[in-house]
């Protein structure tokens, strides 16, 4: 559709009137108000109409606002007065197809930006468990500043072998989300839980690193009273480490102490427990 010359058309942002589209590129960036044009009338249910004066010339303005954009289109009142019926069936048009042109790009947008937080999400979250994944841990750790403090967590299921062989692979599926629950119940406020490995879990504790010895005990209770569908229990290994502890050389450093800390914490629960070490 052709732009007369006595006519312009404008889309500016609902909630800061800024102008971000109009057939005159002066415009843009500017408020409404600074081009002459009040937003204070403008209705959501329909389109309104008032009289503005513009760039010294006095105008016909048509607005109409969904809930992002106000849609407006100007025509000069010489323009106006001698089109009659024409004039305000053309400026009419304009104000629905820009109105119809703004709800179709809002919406691609959206969808656009939706498809790429779905694509980010996939691409960084365990399938099973709805942890973070590898992926997403490999990311965060290099992200890591070791002049702060924080905790990290190795954590690792105990017996899931022998569930595996014992119960089915349905029974260790449980045993595994079971424990990425209690896991995400304990530390999801404080920090991120991350599936690394096939019965692998690493937590990353940011905030109120001084309530961790709180906040395992909360996770103890969690894990002790679980009971499942396929199997009755669970017990999981972890060890932790403060990244203020010592002098570290990288992120990983302070990941291998805590899975040092784990196996020995694994090592306790077999010889106490007697239970196969598969």
């Amino acid at each position: 559709m052709p732009i007369y010359k006595a006519m312009e058309i404008m889309v500016a942002d609902a909630d800061t009137q800024v102008i971000e589209g109009a057939t005159d590129s002066s415009k843009l960036g500017k408020k409404l108000e600074d081009v002459g044009i009040s937003a204070d009338h403008v209705s959501a249910d329909g389109a309104t109409v008032t009289q503005i004066r513009m760039d010294g010339k006095h105008c016909r303005c048509m607005m109409h606002q969904n809930d992002n954009y106000i849609v407006i289109v100007t025509v000069e009142d010489s323009f106006y007065q001698q089109g009659g019926m024409i004039a305000i069936f053309i400026v009419g048009a304009y104000l629905v197809l820009a109105s119809c042109c703004i709800t179709y790009m809002f919406s691609k947008v959206m969808k656009e930006r939706l498809e790429k937080e779905k694509l980010i999400y996939t691409s960084n979250t365990d399938e099973l468990t709805r942890c973070l994944n590898r992926h997403a841990y490999e990311n965060d750790m290099k992200k890591l500043n070791l002049s702060e403090e924080w905790v990290y967590i190795s954590a690792d299921l105990n017996g899931l072998k022998q569930a595996n062989d014992s119960y089915g692979h349905m029974a260790g599926d449980e045993l595994i989300c079971a424990a990425a629950d209690c896991m995400r119940d304990s530390f999801h406020e404080y920090g991120k839980v991350y599936r690394i490995g096939g019965d692998e879990f690493a937590v990353i504790i940011t905030e109120n690193t001084s309530q961790v010895e709180e906040l395992i005990h909360g996770f103890d209770s969690n894990v002790a009273n679980w009971h499942g569908k396929f199997v009755d229990s669970m017990t999981v290994s972890y060890g932790w480490v403060f990244s203020t502890e010592r002098n570290w050389g990288s992120a990983y450093e302070i990941s291998k102490a805590a899975d040092a800390r784990m196996y020995q914490s694994k090592e306790r629960y077999y010889k106490k427990s007697g239970a196969d070490r598969r």
